[in-house]
C-alpha cells in the first residue's frame, strides 16, 4: 500500500530544503559577519586602558551617559550590546567609591522607575522613533546595573 512518491513531490522537498540550507548558510554568514563587526567595535571603544573612568574620576552620571551611548552605537547585534552595556556600567562603577551615590539614592533603587526621569531627560536630543525605543532599552539596562552595584552594597 506503500506507493511510490511521485518525481515532481520529491523534486519540491529537494527545492524546498536546498533553499532552507542556502537561507541558513546566509544567515550564519551574516552572523559571522556582524560578530566581527561587533569585536572590532569593542576592542576599538572599550579598550581597557583607553575608558574615560581608567583616565580620570567620574561620577555615576558620566558612567550612565557614555555606557547608554555606547550600546546605542554599538554595531553588534542588539542582544550583543545591550548584554555588554550593563557590564561596562559596573565596571565604571567599580572605578571609585559610590556609597554617596547609593545613600542618597536610599531606597529608590529598590524601584522599578529607578532611572527614569533620568533617562527621559537623556532621551531630549534623540531624534526618531527607532533611535527613541532602543535609548530607552539602553539607558533602562544601564540604570538596572546602577541600581544592582547599589542594592549590593557596592557603592562603598
Amino acid at each position: 500500500m506503500n506507493e511510490p512518491q511521485p518525481v515532481r513531490a520529491r523534486g519540491l522537498l529537494l527545492g524546498i530544503g536546498a533553499v532552507l540550507v542556502a537561507l541558513s548558510a546566509l544567515f550564519g554568514w551574516r552572523t559571522l559577519q556582524q560578530r566581527a563587526h561587533y569585536r572590532e567595535y569593542r576592542a576599538q571603544t572599550a579598550d581597557e586602558t583607553d575608558l574615560p573612568w581608567t583616565r580620570e574620576a567620574v561620577d555615576v552620571d558620566t558612567c550612565v551617559e557614555w555606557t547608554t551611548r555606547w550600546g546605542m552605537e554599538c554595531t553588534g547585534m542588539e542582544s550583543w550590546c545591550l548584554g555588554e552595556t550593563p557590564r561596562l556600567t559596573l565596571e565604571c562603577l567599580a572605578s571609585s567609591d559610590r556609597s554617596a551615590y547609593c545613600q542618597d539614592a536610599g531606597d529608590a533603587v529598590k524601584s522599578t522607575h529607578f532611572g527614569y526621569e533620568a533617562c527621559e531627560a537623556l532621551r531630549e536630543g534623540v531624534q526618531g522613533r527607532h533611535l527613541k525605543r532602543a535609548h530607552k532599552k539602553y539607558c533602562a539596562a544601564v540604570y538596572r546595573a546602577v541600581a544592582e552595584h547599589c542594592r549590593q552594597g557596592a557603592g562603598s
